[in-house]
């Protein structure tokens, strides 16, 4: 394949930055377990508005913090950290400068009952997502990949990606049946702090 070819590959891909290792050893089994252990979780959360109580459309979900309002205090004050030290990859790395307003910072937990549909977080201008894979061993054989439009990101423990929330995604479908763990990801949406609700 000649440079041109790859520079064309690449530039038909959705846009998006992959930084991997964000999290690693120790902390990523003490993040799963202090995760799991939290007494908050919903589980009917769904990417799929139109799917809400359907039990085959749904997930466990945990709300941290949510448009200013503070869920779990500890656990926001940790993903708060987490957004610094990918903002600082992102500007370091690839001169991307992420808007500077929490929006949400979620977690989800699937298995392979846990079926999503494609969906975008946000259609808002300059919104960014930020998405964590939060278990600290995966096997890829068992699924949990992400799809941004149709190139496909692995599962990987500590990896984080992220891409203009207006882009079409879907992700964790997990194809081991017996798998005895969940597949968790963090979801936390950037942008400007505009009230775009009027």
């Amino acid at each position: 394949m000649t440079d041109a070819a790859i520079r064309t590959e690449q530039d038909s891909l959705p846009e998006h930055y992959i930084f991997d290792n964000v999290i690693g050893g120790e902390e990523l089994v003490w993040i799963y377990n202090k995760l799991l252990s939290t007494n908050a979780w919903n589980l009917t959360r769904t990417s799929n508005s139109k799917a809400v109580g359907l039990p085959s459309m749904s997930f466990p979900g945990l709300n941290i913090e949510t448009r200013g309002y503070i869920h779990t205090e500890f656990l926001s004050g940790y993903f708060r950290s987490i957004i610094f030290r990918i903002k600082a990859l992102a500007k370091k790395n690839n001169n991307l400068i992420l808007p500077p307003n929490i929006q949400r910072i979620h977690v989800g937990a699937k298995s392979s009952f846990s079926k999503t549909e494609f969906h975008v977080d946000s259609n808002e201008g300059n919104t960014w997502t930020i998405l964590g894979f939060l278990n600290p061993v995966w096997n890829a054989g068992d699924g949990g990949e992400f799809f941004l439009e149709d190139h496909k990101v692995e599962y990987k423990a500590g990896r984080f990606v992220v891409f203009p929330s207006k882009t079409l995604h879907d992700g964790g479908y997990v194809k081991n049946e017996k798998l005895n763990y969940w597949r968790v990801a963090v979801n936390i949406i950037l942008d400007n702090g505009e009230d775009n609700s009027r």
